[in-house]
């Protein structure tokens, strides 16, 4: 895609923005209301997330539904009875008036992982402070996007609101299009990889960025342990790790050691000896990268690549594996 079709995608943005912003608080809460319902609804979530899962070949729908229905409840109650229109605040005494201001055009690059739940939070959050934005989703998330944004334009339409405050960059999405979209954007907002956040923040435009997050989780013997296993392995598991509030990897203190690990394996996880563990390495990383085709997948699905030989393996919800050292060397690290 050239410059100058990325030109004219941001002026239709920028066109709309600028009939958009004129709009009361209540006018822009309902609107928000109903583009989140445009997608979340049950008939239409499903179908999104099946789609999702069919493109990209991550997760499953099931968690994917679940997922994109809570976050975006979760952030309507976020939003609800926030002002985000006109007149904020009132200090007479310093004689100051807060007062809010769209940004514009808002770009917004959205990661595979998440490729329903993201797009759509970025964009309420957009439209709730009477921006525009411009969707730059992932080439195996495209598809799905797009669809997204037909659902969303309708929802404008049938508003009377202008079709062009929400857009995505039209297919094959690539780097150079995705790096032209910063420059012309008023504002990138980033969720993805490193290379994309780093992207975002060397364009010229101010960036807010998120990248990996799955944080190592530290259990001491002042833990609930059965209760503290449960929530790990539900968030582990649920979508197949894809989001990053799941676990990257556990560090135990070593006198409740066997005690969190049978608690563990309880409610779903199974903990592979060292020749099962060097299957799993040799198989999970090509020349230092990740395997793609086994990416989110399923813990049966992994077994069943290592060729695990363990009783009810169709039960197991996470393989885990123990890890000495750190460094390139110590790939589980």
């Amino acid at each position: 895609m050239s410059q100058l079709e990325i030109e004219k995608i941001v002026e239709k943005a920028r066109s709309a923005q600028s009939i958009f912003e004129s709009n009361y608080q209540e006018i822009v809460d309902e609107l928000v209301v109903g583009l989140a319902w445009s997608i979340i609804n049950p008939e239409t979530n499903r179908s999104l997330s099946q789609q999702a899962v069919k493109d990209t070949g991550l997760g499953n729908v099931e968690d994917k539904i679940i997922k994109n229905y809570r976050k975006t409840i979760g952030l309507l109650k976020d939003l609800k009875n926030a002002l985000s229109c006109g007149i904020l605040k009132n200090y007479p005494e310093k004689g100051l008036i807060e007062i809010a201001r769209p940004i514009g055009v808002i770009g917004a690059i959205t990661p595979s992982t998440n490729p329903i739940a993201t797009p759509l939070n970025k964009t309420l959050n957009a439209i709730k402070c009477r921006n525009s934005i411009i969707l730059a989703p992932s080439p195996k998330g495209e598809k799905v996007c797009q669809r997204i944004v037909e659902y969303l334009q309708n929802t404008l339409i049938k508003l009377g609101h202008p079709k062009n405050l929400i857009q995505k960059l039209p297919s094959p999405i690539s780097k150079n299009s995705t790096n032209e979209l910063m420059k012309y954007a008023d504002l990138v907002l980033v969720t993805g990889s490193q290379n994309n956040v780093r992207a975002a923040y060397q364009s010229g435009t101010p960036s807010i960025g998120v990248g990996a997050g799955n944080v190592t989780s530290i259990i001491d013997e002042t833990a609930k342990i059965n209760a503290t296993a449960k929530k790990i392995i539900l968030s582990k598991s649920f979508d197949n790790a894809t989001s990053c509030s799941s676990e990257n990897s556990l560090i135990i203190v070593e006198e409740i050691y066997d005690k969190v690990i049978s608690a563990l394996e309880k409610h779903g996880a199974i903990l592979l000896n060292s020749t099962e563990k060097e299957k799993l390495e040799k198989l999970l990383w090509m020349n230092g990268k990740l395997n793609p085709n086994l990416i989110a997948k399923s813990a049966f699905k992994i077994s069943e690549e290592i060729n695990l030989d363990r009783p009810n393996k169709m039960k197991i919800k996470v393989l885990m594996v123990e890890e000495s050292g750190k460094g390139k060397s110590f790939p589980f690290s």
